[in-house]
């Protein structure tokens, strides 16, 4: 029974360990969007998938473990830090989804500026409807 004891003390260790690189993980996300630095964004968002991967492993450790059903007084509160910090994540995993969605809106805004002005002074469609550039329409034209 004592080996069984150390083993969900030790899932919870492991389980503080894992949340916590998560939260850093969220945190390199965080200034990696407001630096605008896509390979990392993309970086840190497969990092996340990972630890959330084993979040969820040693989660299902815990849940086996017969100590999970009344824990420790030590044992509680090793699980309420790790709600505590989930707690944090989720939050700014939050702020950085409406970091990212603000900025995905901005950049399309400015793509449709962009094309905007590029049709009112250059833009043309061939057969097939397709817009084209064209600085030459009419340069060839005798009068």
């Amino acid at each position: 029974m004592y080996e069984k004891a150390s083993d969900f003390e030790q899932f919870l260790e492991t389980q503080t360990d894992n949340v916590s690189a998560l939260l850093d993980v969220m945190k390199q996300e965080t200034s990696a969007i407001a630096a605008r630095q896509s390979p990392d964004i993309a970086a840190t968002a497969k990092q996340k998938l990972t630890l959330i991967q084993r979040i969820q492993l040693c989660d299902a450790q815990i849940s086996k473990c017969p100590e999970s059903t009344s824990p420790s007084n030590d044992a509680t509160q090793k699980i309420a830090d790790i709600k505590a910090i989930l707690e944090q994540c989720h939050q700014l995993n939050e702020a950085n989804g409406i970091a990212l969605q603000r900025a995905h809106l901005s950049i399309h805004k400015l793509r449709n500026l962009f094309q905007e002005a590029a049709g009112k002074n250059e833009m043309t469609y061939d057969s097939d409807g397709k817009a084209s550039g064209s600085r030459t329409l009419g340069t060839n034209v005798k009068a």
